[in-house]
């Protein structure tokens, strides 16, 4: 009996298989009938061996040291394992691989870089010469399947896939087993509290990723904040009350820093006459958004759900599975011009409730068109519903969540775009501009596909932007009604949550909001899209990072790792460059094109391991050994999860010396660093006698902040400072100043003072 081979990634990806061909036999890690046999993966069945395989132990030894690195295996030379839980069904694979009945083998694992791989891996181990194909599609319905097998890739086709996937594994290896046992042997130690050595883990894409989150928060720390004036009117037209801001007609973005001339423009126009001196009226489009890429869903169902990265990409692997919508690790919004005539049986599928009716209306519209929809692709097209109709009820509510967001994405881009009638009136009063922005809807368009809640409300008085303005004409005369100055200050940048960190990473530390842009910069990112959820995971497993509330913060490890990098060894930067590493990702997928050979990439990666070794040994000879913080203290839920204590590490005393705690600024007694501790902030020159602290003691309700600490030993002053309770149960706010510094002393000053 003949038969073809057809391997698939997984048990629920093979069941799909079987049913497109009609295979129903059953066998021990397989399906068969009299044509085809399927079997599958769990995920990679094998793995890349330990360093210690390439070592001679007896002569290195094996505890880690920088005296047994590097380890840097040819390509050729690379030796790959079984998992041990993967052993029986490697063994199924192989046995069918080499069986007599088989003539043809498909490779039918995902479709992407790490799918190739996973089966290229068990290939080259079974040295097989049977003719092989790829089966390439982008959804697991009965139809897509079909029409992929009729239209199977050679295999010549996606060469440079494995072998881009084989360069990225070796790559992985290559930094991350020499310089995570170079590093803990240099900058670890052994955990008391946990009973475990304290890893410094280091990785290709994950060091950098850990850069961003670092300097990030020194960005916030470091942030002064800069006061400024803002002066607002309410004019008094005829028809009605409009609201105006002044600015500076030569430079329209000037701030006012001086009071006495926010001042001085309020008394100059109030009560007033002035006149509308110019008006501009024009309508404006606003297209529908993209079709989504897994970050930009990832960014959605964060904003609107709350979930991480790893949880929009297991839901949306699900959804992918039970064929509600296509291939989900994309990294495209577009759709190819030859997926139109099938347009409208996608549409047809999701012509159900709750989408019915907008479903029925994006018909009438036609075919989407333009580039904003139909354009160049990648490996696969944007995410979108199948043809599939999809039982809603049988999906659990975190996928019914995640499909909404990508069925009414679908369906806003059948519909035309939103229509607004935007104003710009300029009012001049005493030499003084006032400007006025507003904005009419005039069509919902494709807005009409989402509840009109999660809309932009326009018309709120007082907000420039989208003010609601009465009938006006250009040089209609108007009364000031009122005019006054409000103080406000420059914010410091905010920290990342995941959906910022995940733009960060794909614009290689440059957060690109603008979506066509986002699109045309592809390719040198941090990782990939399947890749970045798992790499956040990572952070906050090895305590690098932390989640509080929304926001990634890095903890005490974390901040000190970069900043050793950063400070004292110029050779690892390339560990914490996002643009460096961006431009590794982008030579792998010219690998992947077959633009470069493999063996130049390489070596590149070879030789930065190398100069990275032999950096850390100079170090360690001019040095010794500097252990850095340990990660956060976890604790356990009920329910088995971790939890992270934020900042609070627990540290070797006898081994962590106080110049790794970070600087808040000068000590007034003495002059040396000021840092946190446990219960206040004191000089680290204790030692020697210096006794200066400001106790955490609440201050009339108030505890300081290190952010406040630091501006306190800079300018003498802290920021204001509100929510302080006086002993009647008063709220007040003031500054706090130093009355005698030399013995931490603080007083109040108010703020009119």
């Amino acid at each position: 009996m003949k038969r073809t081979l057809i391997v698939a990634e997984k048990p629920s990806q093979a069941r799909e298989y079987a049913v497109a061909l009609g295979v129903k036999r059953k066998g021990d890690g397989y399906l068969e009938n009299d044509q085809y046999v399927i079997t599958w993966c769990y995920g990679h069945l094998l793995e890349l061996e330990r360093p210690e395989a390439y070592m001679d132990l007896e002569q290195v030894g094996r505890r880690w040291s920088l005296r047994r690195l590097p380890v840097l295996p040819s390509l050729n030379d690379f030796r790959r394992v079984v998992k041990k839980e993967s052993a029986k069904q490697y063994q199924v694979v192989l046995n069918w691989l080499s069986s007599s009945e088989i003539t043809q083998v498909i490779c039918g694992t995902d479709a992407d870089r790490e799918g190739q791989l996973l089966f290229q891996e068990i290939w080259d181990a079974a040295n097989c010469r049977k003719p092989l194909s790829r089966l390439w599609i982008s959804s697991l319905t009965t139809a897509a399947i079909r029409e992929g097998l009729k239209n199977l890739r050679s295999a010549e086709t996606v060469a440079g896939l494995a072998a881009a996937g084989n360069g990225r594994a070796f790559a992985d290896w290559d930094f991350g087993m020499n310089l995570t046992e170079g590093f803990t042997a240099l900058f670890g130690s052994f955990d008391t509290e946990r009973k475990r050595p304290n890893v410094i883990s280091i990785g290709r894409v994950q060091t950098p990723t850990l850069a961003l989150i670092v300097e990030r928060e020194w960005e916030i720390e470091s942030f002064v904040p800069q006061q400024f004036y803002e002066v607002k009117a309410e004019f008094k037209a005829e028809q009605g009350n409009y609201y105006g801001k002044w600015i500076d007609p030569g430079d329209d973005t000037k701030r006012i820093t001086d009071l006495q001339e926010a001042e001085s423009i309020v008394l100059k126009t109030q009560g007033k006459l002035g006149s509308i001196s110019e008006m501009e009226e024009k309508e404006i489009l606003e297209p529908a958004p993209l079709l989504f890429d897994l970050t930009s869903l990832t960014i959605a169902g964060s904003k609107k759900y709350g979930y991480s990265a790893e949880k929009v990409l297991q839901l949306a692997q699900s959804l992918y599975e039970k064929k509600a919508i296509t291939y989900p690790r994309t990294d495209c919004a577009y759709l190819s011009e030859d997926i139109l005539p099938k347009l409208p049986a996608h549409l047809n599928a999701v012509c159900q409730e709750p989408y019915k009716d907008l479903a029925d209306q994006a018909r009438g519209f036609g075919l989407p068109k333009g580039k904003r929809v139909i354009n160049t692709i990648t490996a696969h097209h944007a995410i979108i519903p199948t043809t599939e109709k999809v039982v809603l009820e049988r999906l659990n509510r975190d996928e019914q969540h995640l499909y909404d967001l990508i069925v009414r994405r679908f369906l806003a881009v059948w519909f035309p775009p939103a229509r607004y009638y935007q104003t710009v009136v300029m009012t001049l009063v005493e030499s003084e501009t006032f400007r006025t922005k507003g904005k009419a809807l005039l069509s919902l368009g494709w807005k009409a596909v989402y509840d009109h809640s999660d809309l932009k409300k326009h018309g709120s008085a007082g907000e420039e932007e989208e003010a609601a303005l009465p009938p006006l004409l250009k040089g209609q005369v108007v009364q000031v009604k009122e005019v006054s100055w409000d103080e406000k200050s420059t914010k410091p940048p905010k920290p990342y949550t995941q959906g910022d960190l995940l733009k960060a990473m794909e614009g290689a530390g440059k957060q690109i909001d603008d979506e066509i842009l986002r699109q045309q910069l592809k390719g040198k990112g941090l990782g990939t899209v399947a890749t970045r959820p798992a790499i956040i995971e990572s952070l906050i497993d090895r305590g690098y990072i932390f989640q509080k509330q929304k926001s990634l913060r890095p903890s005490a490890k974390g901040v000190e790792l970069i900043r050793l990098i950063k400070e004292k060894l110029p050779e690892a930067h390339l560990l914490i460059s996002a643009e460096m590493t961006g431009q590794m990702e982008y030579n792998l997928a010219k690998v992947e094109k077959g633009e470069i050979p493999i063996q130049s990439y390489m070596s590149e990666v070879e030789n930065s391991v190398k100069r990275i070794v032999a950096e850390l040994r100079s170090f360690e000879q001019c040095h010794g050994k500097s252990p850095l913080a340990f990660a956060p203290a976890v604790k356990v839920s009920r329910k088995g999860k971790k939890k992270e204590e934020g900042e609070k590490t627990v540290r070797q005393k006898e081994k962590t010396s106080d110049s790794s705690a970070q600087s808040l600024g000068k000590c007034p007694k003495c002059g040396s660093e000021v840092i946190e501790g446990q219960k206040g902030f004191g000089c680290s020159n204790w030692r020697s006698g210096c006794r200066f602290v400001l106790w955490k003691t609440p201050i009339c309700g108030k505890t300081l902040t290190p952010n406040q600490i630091r501006r306190l030993l800079k300018t003498g002053k802290t920021p204001l400072i509100k929510g302080f309770k006086s002993k009647s149960g008063q709220s007040f706010a003031a500054y706090l100043i130093w009355e005698n510094p030399a013995e931490a002393k603080l007083t109040f000053r108010f703020k009119k003072e």
